[in-house]
């Protein structure tokens, strides 16, 4: 059972970045399902650290087609997306340190805050992406 499900009711309207979000979606879904196989030990550390890896890279490409347009937001988003990098960081510092409860907390604060994050902070940016040229 997935914990997160896209739908085009998260689309921020820009297909690039849209697409990047099914990813980070399906990430999640698998850090979740390997959980509850019991896979945490084994298999959460690899998906934690692909999941950063492809965290940072997204978080690169929405920032590039922000100052690509000028969008005025860019230094506010700019610092969430650190934010998050951060308590990423720590929950693979936790998962290295032996910490196998982590895999319940990373989904949850994942999923909450992917959802969060994409209806209100990444809305604000995909209309004046539109305006700018970029879809």
């Amino acid at each position: 059972m997935a914990l997160v499900t896209w739908s085009d009711k998260l689309s921020v309207g820009v297909k690039s970045i849209d697409t990047q979000h099914t990813v980070l979606f399906n990430s999640i879904n698998e850090l979740h399902a390997a959980m509850l196989k019991g896979q945490a030990r084994t298999v959460v550390g690899g998906l934690l650290c692909d999941l950063l890896v492809y965290t940072r890279s997204h978080f690169s490409a929405e920032e590039a087609l922000m100052a690509s347009t000028g969008y005025p937001g860019l230094p506010v988003h700019h610092a969430k997306h650190i934010h998050l990098t951060k308590q990423v960081e720590e929950y693979v510092a936790r998962f290295e340190k032996g910490d196998i409860t982590l895999s319940h907390h990373l989904a949850s604060f994942l999923s909450d805050w992917l959802l969060t994050h994409i209806q209100q902070t990444d809305r604000e940016y995909g209309p004046w992406l539109n305006e700018h040229g970029v879809s």
